[in-house]
């Protein structure tokens, strides 16, 4: 009975040490948080990562604008295309291997895109040329956005020594991203200040819509 006892309490133990909880509170310059900037980590040994999130993710397209503007997902992960709106959508991108080219009809959706290709993925509308979203492809399972309070939150990230990236379309830095190496032993907390502002977000609506309230 002490010997099943120890062993159990072993186990505990060893989850608690390999399992941390991770908050990282993004800044841009002048210290104010940001919402909505891809955080990821990705282990330095990478066979450590054997995961793959089971979650589809859904980019759906709805007042004509995709939704969410910003996506990440894991490599391998499985993705769907979902039009929420009354007209058809010609989604393509030209962004290296992941290229993809198809039409999706109102109320329907595309599951069948293969996004395999690691890094950025710049998506736009054949018919709706202001329309514009990026999915960024990631080779870890540990991967977030920040809320409003620019905070992103990890659970059960195991102890070691990991590459923790900052990455959004309009961050003006190489490959519109900011890199640090973190070690992880403990819960621990991350605070991580841009060097730059980012960008205006391209606007997401006609430009002709516009010009007609102009003329009044």
């Amino acid at each position: 009975m002490i010997y099943k006892f120890s062993f159990i309490s072993f186990l505990l133990l060893s989850s608690q040490v390999l399992a941390n909880h991770i908050t990282v509170t993004v800044l841009e310059p002048k210290l104010a948080e940001i919402e909505g900037v891809v955080v990821y980590l990705t282990p330095l040994d990478k066979s450590s990562v054997n995961a793959i999130t089971a979650q589809t993710l859904i980019i759906s397209q709805n007042n004509k604008k995709f939704t969410p503007y910003i996506a990440v997902l894991q490599k391998g992960q499985k993705i769907k295309f979902k039009n929420q709106d009354d007209v058809t959508h010609h989604i393509y991108s030209v962004s290296g291997k992941n290229r993809f080219d198809f039409k999706v009809k109102a109320g329907e959706h595309n599951n069948n895109i293969d996004i395999s290709t690691l890094g950025e993925v710049a998506m736009g509308c054949n018919i709706h040329d202001w329309m514009s979203g990026y999915v960024l492809v990631v080779d870890t399972p540990y991967f977030n956005k920040t809320t409003s309070s620019g905070i992103s939150n990890f659970e059960d990230i195991p102890s070691g020594n990991y590459k923790l990236t900052i990455w959004h379309p309009q961050l003006d830095t190489k490959n519109n991203e900011f890199i640090t190496d973190v070690k992880i032993q403990k819960a621990q907390n991350f605070q991580i200040t841009l060097p730059k502002a980012l960008l205006a977000i391209p606007v997401q609506q006609n430009q002709d819509e516009f010009d007609f309230l102009e003329g009044y």
